[in-house]
């Protein structure tokens, strides 16, 4: 984190500090006297920084969403909330939302991500390791190999990412475990941890506040100017040109964003040659679709483009902004967090030029990678998974797996991931394989693992387990067609902060299916019913032709006759040339038919003993 907003959080502390009420005050809420954060949910609702749900509650127990851990962040820091970008960062925070000033001033110091694509994830719970991440990059502790430190037992479900942060972050007293030994990283952080650590944070703040204090009356009498204060760098006051539209290339008085020679500015007539710095705030890779977060120490403009364009000069940036390659964004005030919206440009490695209104020119920033974040979709928008509550036995546990082959011999205990979502990075599909190691999907790219799905389900009635196959999926007793369930299949990618949740629906279904048509046309006879079927490993067709013109039917023979099929969920059996050079068929002749072995991806069978087919063409 920048010098600057650490001392804005230092300073911001010992300002909250004083405004504290009493320890006598009365408790605001009905509902959080039995809370372990009784107090501190007290202490930041005094100072502000939380409030409740309406009706006297703060439900403490609650989910806390992304939006309102960025508002608690944002007052708790006392970040700048007055000064939101007119163009909102995230699709799902337009302006008019209640958390717009205090997601857009969290995501300007660099402390919450989108998950690309121009998304916030608004709505979305905090995972208690994600609130681990942000409050140590609040910090700004540096917390790398302290995740080898963990002993959590499920301290291999804890993200790669968040691993050294949730270790800092426990040894700072900011969070702990539970009582049985675990962590539960993607567990929803409540309403009331969500306080405690907070509090918490404000309160390790406040110490390192003062253990900075240096002695009120030094040795030599004199009194040294206060290391917070010094810290924190002022912005100085400069004179924007009146067309806003480009760069000055002549020099003017103060124009350089400083005062005196060598600050970037000049005195006078003095012109104004020094360059400015650009810093980068932002971690690498950027997603394309989020901001990339970057500053100057001088008011003007900052350019983002493509590294093969890092000699270019002032000109060079001017067009390529104009062709779209790079992009452009105004600094107002010098020193401070800002925005670069990285939309539509193409992934690969990037720098920042930072120009002063004399037309001064900074050395190319570090490298930032943008990419295209990974997308993880259903199959179908109405996709779903099905489990039949009749079977609950260990015979009846249903895998999920990578191998599609396996699903074709039983769809119900077997169901391969890459039939339930897919993956992909653009347009590129990535391919998907179990590791049994942490029970993790993990998301193979030009044969490098770049990231991995989690399964896991919060529902009563439903289990996910990880195995050596696939992760099983138990389903408990009590569940019925009434149940409401779902699994959440979450997306990682390894070397960066971020992930997102897909819910796919769980159907509890036991009734069989039935069947709605059986056409016959070009050779091929079409069975649908009214949900998708499968066939299972003791399937068996039998048809019999019962010709117009001859009273005598006959059996054709699976192989020799007809082979079967299934495509997108209906049967397809198709007749085979020695049909029609044997026993032509003739328009009014009838097929009956009886199926055995299929059913729906519940596992229940039709029950139909025979489907009529009549032939309406030679």
């Amino acid at each position: 984190m920048n010098k600057k907003l650490y001392a804005k959080i230092i300073t911001t502390a010992a300002l909250l500090s004083t405004l504290a009420a009493p320890a006598s005050a009365t408790t605001f809420f009905v509902d959080v006297d039995g809370s372990y954060a009784k107090d501190s949910i007290q202490r930041l609702v005094e100072q502000g920084i939380v409030s409740g749900r309406g009706d006297g509650k703060f439900d403490p127990t609650g989910h806390i969403e992304r939006q309102d851990f960025a508002i608690i962040l944002a007052k708790a820091l006392n970040l700048d909330m007055a000064s939101a970008p007119a163009t909102a960062t995230f699709s799902d925070v337009p302006a008019a939302h209640y958390s717009y000033a205090a997601v857009e001033a969290a995501v300007q110091a660099g402390l919450i991500h989108g998950y690309g694509n121009h998304q916030f994830g608004n709505g979305n719970s905090l995972s208690r390791q994600d609130m681990a991440v942000i409050f140590c990059r609040a910090l700004g502790v540096d917390a790398s190999g302290k995740g080898d430190q963990l002993t959590f037992t499920d301290k291999d479900d804890i993200s790669d990412y968040a691993r050294d942060a949730v270790a800092a972050a426990l040894e700072l007293g900011l969070i702990k475990g539970n009582t049985d030994g675990s962590f539960n990283p993607l567990q929803s952080a409540d309403r009331q941890s969500a306080a405690l650590v907070a509090s918490k944070f404000l309160q390790n703040i406040e110490e390192q506040r003062n253990s900075r204090q240096t002695p009120t009356t030094p040795s030599d009498g004199n009194t040294p100017p206060s290391p917070i204060e010094t810290s924190v760098p002022t912005a100085p006051e400069t004179n924007t040109p009146a067309d806003n539209s480009n760069i000055s290339n002549s020099g003017s008085s103060g124009s350089g964003g400083g005062t005196g020679s060598g600050s970037g500015g000049g005195s006078g007539s003095e012109r104004d040659t020094t360059a400015p710095v650009v810093s980068i705030l932002s971690s690498t890779p950027v997603f394309i679709g989020s901001s990339l977060i970057a500053s100057s120490n001088e008011t003007g403009f900052l350019y983002l483009a493509p590294r093969e364009y890092q000699s270019a000069t002032l000109a060079d940036l001017e067009v390529l902004v104009a062709e779209g390659i790079a992009k452009k964004v105004r600094i107002t005030t010098a020193n401070t967090p800002t925005s670069i919206d990285t939309a539509q440009l193409e992934a690969g490695i990037y720098n920042v030029f930072a120009a002063d209104q004399a037309g001064n020119l900074s050395r190319r920033s570090s490298d930032i990678e943008l990419r295209l974040p990974i997308s993880l979709t259903l199959v179908a928008p109405e996709a779903s998974f099905v489990l039949n509550h009749t079977l609950v036995t260990d015979e009846d546990i249903v895998t999920i797996g990578d191998d599609p082959v396996r699903e074709g011999y039983d769809p119900y205990k077997y169901r391969d991931i890459s039939s339930l979502i897919h993956v992909q990075r653009g347009d590129e599909s990535l391919i998907l394989q179990y590791g049994p190691d942490k029970g993790h999907f993990l998301i193979q790219e030009k044969g490098t693992t770049v990231g991995y799905i989690q399964v896991t389900s919060e529902s009563e009635h439903i289990e996910a387990k990880k195995a050596n196959g696939g992760v099983q999926i138990l389903l408990k007793e009590g569940a019925n067609e009434d149940t409401i369930a779902s699994l959440k299949l979450t997306l990682f990618e390894i070397d960066a902060e971020v992930s997102s949740a897909t819910t796919l629906p769980v159907i509890l279904d036991a009734a069989p299916p039935t069947v709605t048509s059986s056409v016959y046309s070009n050779g091929a006879i079409t069975i649908t019913a009214n949900e998708p079927l499968a066939r299972y490993g003791d399937f068996e067709i039998s048809i019999s032709h019962a010709p117009v013109n001859d009273s005598d039917s006959y059996e054709l023979l699976p192989r020799e006759h007809f082979t079967v099929g299934v495509e997108n969920g209906t049967i397809v059996i198709t007749l085979n040339e020695e049909v029609f050079s044997s026993h032509p068929l003739q328009s009014g002749d009838q097929l009956e038919i009886a199926l055995n072995g299929i059913g729906d991806y519940a596992k229940n069978m039709i029950r139909d003993e025979w489907i009529l087919v009549v032939i309406t063409e030679n």
